[in-house]
């Protein structure tokens, strides 16, 4: 039940949004926010909010690279929160009140194993053809072609009517609502030959690993739209885009055209090191790169809000199980868990954007009340920071330290090589505060570093001893977060990943990792999922297969001196949002964000 999208590219842009993509098979699950309300009136009438322009950044790719189809990589602006403004999907989930607020969909509803969608009608796309279900099913059926995860739960999708799609399960699951409904929708008009391609290959019998299956997913990658395409309230202007910034102006026929009240949207191209001067010079009103302290502070000093919301993800020690033997007993892991502090690791590099988790569930603290069963939620072992435990914990495996202050047992000396990316500066910070603090507690560290191009590949194919790959996801659902360790970094890497063994004893018994995360998903109703995780998280935190250092907050720079109002104030539940259903992004569509 796996696809090609669950493996991690190796970028630092899509670590830190990591969950926007909710093509992310077995990593994907439901949730989304509701309306964060219209933009108040002024005394003119609410005709004085519209106009102005909003300013953001991303590092997207230029021609001949950067390409139309938002189906293969480099795409321009492709994976960024920024696509739901001309490629918008059917509906976006509010992290607050965990339900689903409609965009192109009307509306939705399960109906035995079939999941129904009404589209909103009236809508067009920018070269003036409607909007209709024959745009949903097309988007689906290429779709297939690039491993979309709804296609790992159905066998077929397909227009009642020109506004009415239905999707059909074979295998029930939580995880379908958020995998139909947060993936952009695609024109007909541009790929419907290509669908019907897919349609009548899967139908007839084909699969992806024959001949006839690589030839159509490589002409998927390949097909290059001659223009970009818009069914959201904006579009872009090909006429403006440039290595320096690229516009968006309105689509008049467009989803909630009538709401959005910027005229423009002006997205500069750049990493970290290019966007912060332009925040700093008040050229961009809003920027979601992972800044480090002391960027963070100039921000603080030119008065702009940060807004420190959830990412859901952060870098974690993973454990070779052949390279690293002795780390198989769990109390080493343990050990090591409270012998560094996790939360000074974090804080080295974010200060307060970075905290360690309490719970160490293998999921988000902000997910365990709602997901691990109260009676459980106490059980759970925090690892806090404490050296005498750690100690304790050694012993209690046979070790003891020799005269260079190394734990030994049999003559042979705790050593390991920790491996991390290099490129990724607040991950290369937190692999030398943790290699410091090991060799101090006496286990011997050598910290190695490569790029993450070179690091991800080697961690993937069994090529370490310790080494650093993300934990955590931006799901709702707690299941996207647990796939990482037990298969994606581990039995579906390329070569094996850490090669944990999923059959695992613990205290409340024998556990298979592997078919556990199934039942996990299993059936609609998401009450009879809480036993399966609540097992799962007190196994993991057991045994900690991995150990999460920190939790990665957001420090979003928003500048409301300059261009834009209507900012929600500081504690406004939406600032809950999870990375891929973006609080900005909500607010430009509801009408929220306006001119000042």
């Amino acid at each position: 039940m796996t696809d090609s999208n669950l493996r991690y590219a190796p970028t630092r842009r899509r670590l830190l949004r990591d969950a926007t993509l909710t093509s992310l098979g077995l990593i994907a699950a439901a949730c989304t926010p509701a309306p964060s309300g219209a933009p108040s009136a002024s005394p003119g009438g609410a005709s004085s909010t519209k106009g102005g322009e909003f300013h953001g950044g991303w590092p997207y790719v230029l021609a001949p690279q950067g390409h139309w189809n938002y189906y293969a990589t480099n795409a321009i602006l492709g994976g960024s929160i920024y696509t739901d403004l001309f490629i918008s999907s059917l509906a976006v989930y509010n992290w607050a009140s965990a339900k689903y607020d409609y965009w192109a969909a009307e509306s939705a509803k399960q109906n035995g194993d079939n999941y129904e969608v009404k589209l909103r009608s009236g809508l067009k796309w920018d070269d003036g053809k409607p909007f209709t279900a024959k745009d949903v099913v097309t988007t689906y059926w290429v779709g297939r072609l690039a491993s979309y995860g709804i296609w790992n739960f159905i066998d077929k999708v397909e227009a009642i009517d020109d506004l009415n799609v239905r999707f059909h399960y074979t295998k029930p699951t939580s995880l379908g609502e958020r995998l139909i409904l947060r993936n952009g929708i695609k024109p007909d008009s541009v790929f419907g030959s290509l669908a019907k391609k897919a349609q009548d290959f899967y139908t007839g019998g084909g699969t992806n690993s024959t001949d006839a299956g690589k030839a159509l997913i490589k002409e998927m990658n390949d097909f290059r739209p001659t223009n970009p395409y818009s069914i959201g309230p904006y579009k872009i202007d090909t006429a403006s885009v440039t290595a320096a910034q690229l516009t968006m102006v309105r689509n008049t026929g467009g989803l909630f055209a009538d709401k959005v009240n910027f005229d423009k949207i002006v997205i500069y191209q750049g990493e970290t090191a290019e966007i912060t001067p332009l925040v700093l010079n008040g050229d961009v009103d809003y920027a979601t790169h992972g800044f480090p302290l002391a960027t963070d502070k100039a921000f603080q000093d030119k008065g702009y809000r940060i807004v420190r919301g959830p990412i859901f993800t952060g870098p974690a020690l993973y454990f070779s199980w052949d390279n690293a033997p002795e780390l198989q007993d769990k109390r080493l892991r343990q050990a090591i868990a409270m012998a560094f502090n996790r939360e000074e690791a974090g804080k080295i590099f974010y200060g307060t954007s970075a905290r360690a988790p309490k719970y160490m569930a293998g999921f988000p603290d902000s997910l365990v009340p709602n997901w691990v069963n109260s009676g459980d939620v106490s059980k759970l072992n925090a690892y806090a920071f404490d050296v005498s435990k750690a100690d304790q914990l050694m012993k209690d495996a046979g070790y003891a330290k020799g005269g260079d202050g190394i734990y030994a047992k049999g003559g042979k000396a705790l050593s390991f090589e920790l491996y991390f990316p290099s490129d990724f500066q607040d991950w290369a910070a937190a692999a030398t505060y943790a290699s410091d603090a090991l060799n101090k507690f006496g286990i011997k560290i050598t910290p190695r570093g490569a790029i993450r191009s070179t690091q991800l590949p080697d961690m993937n194919n069994d090529k370490f001893q310790i080494g650093l790959n993300p934990w955590g996801i931006g799901n709702p659902h707690p299941q996207a977060s647990l796939v990482r360790p037990f298969r994606e970094f581990n039995k579906d890497a390329t070569g094996g990943g850490m090669k944990y063994p999923l059959t695992q004893t613990y205290s409340g018994g024998s556990i298979n990792f592997d078919t556990i995360l199934d039942d996990a998903i299993t059936g609609y109703d998401t009450s009879k999922q809480k036993d399966p995780i609540t097992k799962i998280a007190l196994a993991f935190n057991e045994l900690l297969p991995i150990i999460p250092i920190y939790e990665r907050l957001n420090n979003n720079p928003i500048n409301d001196k300059v261009r834009v109002t209507g900012w929600k104030p500081d504690g406004d539940p939406i600032y809950t949002q999870g990375g891929g259903d973006n609080f900005t992004i909500v607010m430009l569509m509801d009408g929220t964000l306006r001119k000042i």
